[in-house]
């Protein structure tokens, strides 16, 4: 086997594996304009394969029925090349494109047929450097007008990629170059077959070259693909361990939710269960104190009837408390409030026992509603002003503000106050059930913890942002509830 022989059988290698690999990608997502190139390369390993019999001293006969198929291969690759070019610049084949394609598949099956393409005659030419001699079959006048077709499909898929180049698709340089190199290959061999020049047939090696420049910027694509991938995994992943979080929350804010209803519950029973005894005691023993009195009982007597009496009361108050936060938790969600008349009674109530110290101001829109009990949302609003209240330090006026405002599907109401603000720690601890920073016994530590279970039963949300010594904004928000007009 000469020089000749062995490089078109090795570009028939390289085609082959490179057509192979291109028909397995196209089946992938995705890759789909990989079925017309695997074409391309498989037809550039027919072409280099029959290039051999030219090579080899074979007769006349096979030398010219392999030419044949040598031009129907090269017929089919430059229909693939066009077709492959079309997806590669994003054009859209118009109708002269689709007759175009049908004219090179009857040139194909043209070239097959004796002396369409070639004569039976063949010539040979030496080419000394690669001590080869080639014999080839003599094209006829027709078969000189296929070889201007076929240099005519080359130049426009060429012009393709020069056109694609200067619009930015990117590497269409790199295929327009290498598809110039092929170009010039052609030029070459058909100035071989004339033989006035001694040059070998490069045509086989020169379809690898376009063929090796795809699988360049096959092997980038695949790379950006792969970190693409992998950038999509990390945020998927990202994105699950934030849901996995955000659930978690959620399943702990439904459980403090359910603990809040249950004690709800239990202050009810509690509180009923307490104020008869309660208020039987505290009669008896204002009689006996009354009673003492009378009778000129010692000092120590009458201060033990007083602690107990003081004692009474604040237990009382603690009854009265659990009383109103049970009703509230173990209120049924539902509802409807409008937002205007339950902040305009909760802010009278809370002017009344603020007195004039604290100023409290209201700017609410009409027309708002939620989706909750107006007596659950006045319970909630009436602990948030009297926290705003009592937050501004004795000796000093001080400022409420009450505010709404709708927020794609709810109402947010927002109480902000001018006082001593709550440092870090006590705002992580506010919402827990029976912790208080009032040490004057106004306390009891309820109000929050159910208050934020009333919200969050109706299917709302409550928290607060603070910072020492600038004052607390309490954020209630509450499913909106749009009522639709009657026509």
């Amino acid at each position: 086997m000469n020089v000749a022989a062995a490089i078109a059988a090795a570009a028939a290698l390289v085609a082959v594996l490179a057509g192979a690999l291109s028909r397995r990608l196209s089946l992938a997502p995705g890759w789909r304009d990989q079925h017309r190139f695997s074409l391309v390369a498989f037809t550039a390993a027919a072409y280099a394969v029959c290039n051999l019999a030219t090579t080899l001293g074979l007769p006349d006969l096979v030398v010219t029925i392999t030419s044949r198929f040598q031009v129907a291969s090269a017929l089919l690759h430059f229909w693939a090349w066009l077709g492959y070019s079309e997806t590669f610049a994003g054009l859209k084949p118009g109708r002269w494109q689709q007759v175009a394609g049908r004219g090179f598949l009857v040139l194909a099956a043209l070239a097959l047929v004796p002396g369409v393409v070639f004569t039976s005659e063949v010539v040979t030419h030496e080419v000394p450097a690669f001590g080869a001699v080639y014999r080839d079959a003599l094209p006829s006048a027709f078969g000189y007008a296929v070889f201007a077709v076929l240099l005519g499909a080359s130049l426009i898929t060429w012009w393709r990629f020069v056109r694609a180049w200067r619009a930015g698709v990117r590497h269409a340089g790199v295929h327009a170059a290498a598809f110039g190199t092929l170009i010039l290959f052609g030029l070459n061999d058909a100035l071989a077959t004339t033989g006035e020049f001694a040059t070998p047939y490069l045509l086989d090696t020169g379809f690898i070259v376009p063929i090796v420049a795809v699988y360049w910027t096959i092997t980038v694509r695949f790379a950006d693909n792969a970190r693409a991938l992998q950038s999509m995994r990390a945020r998927l992943e990202e994105l699950v361990e934030t849901r996995t979080r955000a659930l978690a929350e959620a399943q702990a804010a439904l459980h403090q939710s359910e603990k809040l209803a249950a004690l709800g519950r239990f202050a009810t029973a509690v509180a009923h269960e307490i104020r008869d005894p309660t208020a039987v005691i505290t009669t008896n023993l204002r009689l006996l104190e009354d009673g003492l009195r009378r009778a000129d009982a010692g000092l120590e007597g009458r201060d033990a009837v007083a602690d107990a009496l003081a004692a009474l009361e604040r237990l009382g108050a603690l009854v009265r408390a659990l009383a109103e936060a049970g009703g509230a938790a173990a209120a049924e969600p539902g509802g409807r409030a409008v937002v205007a008349d339950v902040v305009r009674a909760s802010v009278s109530d809370a002017r009344i026992r603020a007195g004039d110290r604290i100023r409290i101001l209201e700017e609410i829109p009409a027309g708002l509603s939620v989706r909750a009990r107006p007596e659950s949302v006045a319970h909630v609003l009436g602990n948030l002003l009297a926290n705003a209240a009592d937050a501004v330090p004795e000796g000093r006026a001080g400022r409420v503000e009450v505010r709404a405002e709708r927020r794609s599907g709810a109402v947010r109401i927002t109480v902000s106050d001018d006082g001593a603000g709550m440092p870090a720690d006590v705002l992580r601890r506010a919402f827990e059930p029976f912790f208080s920073t009032k040490r004057d016994g106004r306390g009891r530590g309820l109000g929050l913890a159910i208050s934020r279970g009333v919200v969050e039963g109706s299917g709302g949300a409550l928290w607060l942002e603070s910072q020492p010594g600038k004052g607390t904004r309490a954020i209630l928000e509450l499913p909106e509830l749009r009522l639709t007009p009657r026509p």
